[in-house]
């Protein structure tokens, strides 16, 4: 199968795993936004996102369209909860939370240890900004069956999956720190490694 089409195919059986608290709506102004509605419509209630998380390796979707898979992520201000919205085939598939949100920082101050696994993507770029290098693809988990899903001649050829899309960034504190490279899977960081020396910008 093309590469695009298997993508896209993944990419639309995906549900991924929001933060926890989810809830039926959110409100932008004096409208609702609820589960089911267009992406369009969101956008002409809430505006742009202030993260558009689209999940599909770079390049594959241009200005204007929707990818099968894409997390948008809201912030009202630090009296009111992020929102995370999963956009599923043009449609809102789920809605969720992910603590209070926050003031834009005016300039961001990010070290070693202020990336911790948990932190979901829009909170790392807001404090360390963009990283040096990304990469990113699906991969698939295997998911645990109950003795009693499937016949048990069966049992040992089969094996439900999971996709994940998965990404690994790295990023460069300078010369006297290591490089960081940070593992996120469906929007959240999940592991954090050290690699070389860094090194510092010419």
């Amino acid at each position: 199968m093309h590469r695009a089409l298997l993508v896209g195919a993944i990419a639309a059986s995906l549900a991924g795993p929001l933060p926890p608290a989810a809830a039926a709506s959110i409100r932008c102004g004096s409208k609702l936004v609820s589960e089911d509605m267009l992406a369009a419509k969101v956008l002409a209630i809430c505006g742009e996102p202030d993260l558009r998380d689209v999940w599909t390796p770079p390049g594959a979707y241009g200005y204007g369209y929707l990818a099968p898979t894409e997390q948008w992520t809201y912030n009202f201000g630090s009296s009111k909860l992020l929102r995370v919205l999963l956009i599923r085939n043009g449609r809102v598939a789920r809605i969720g939370s992910e603590g209070y949100g926050f003031p834009t920082p005016a300039r961001r101050q990010c070290g070693q240890i202020d990336i911790q696994p948990g932190m979901s993507k829009y909170r790392l770029l807001m404090r360390c900004g963009e990283p040096l290098t990304r990469v990113a693809d699906y991969v698939f988990y295997p998911e645990p069956r109950r003795p009693y899903d499937m016949h048990p001649d069966l049992r040992d050829f089969y094996s439900a999956v999971s996709p994940v899309y998965r990404e690994e960034w790295t990023y460069n504190f300078g010369s006297n720190k290591l490089l960081r490279i940070v593992v996120l899977e469906n929007g959240l960081v999940v592991d954090v490694q050290t690699g070389s020396r860094g090194f510092d910008a010419r």
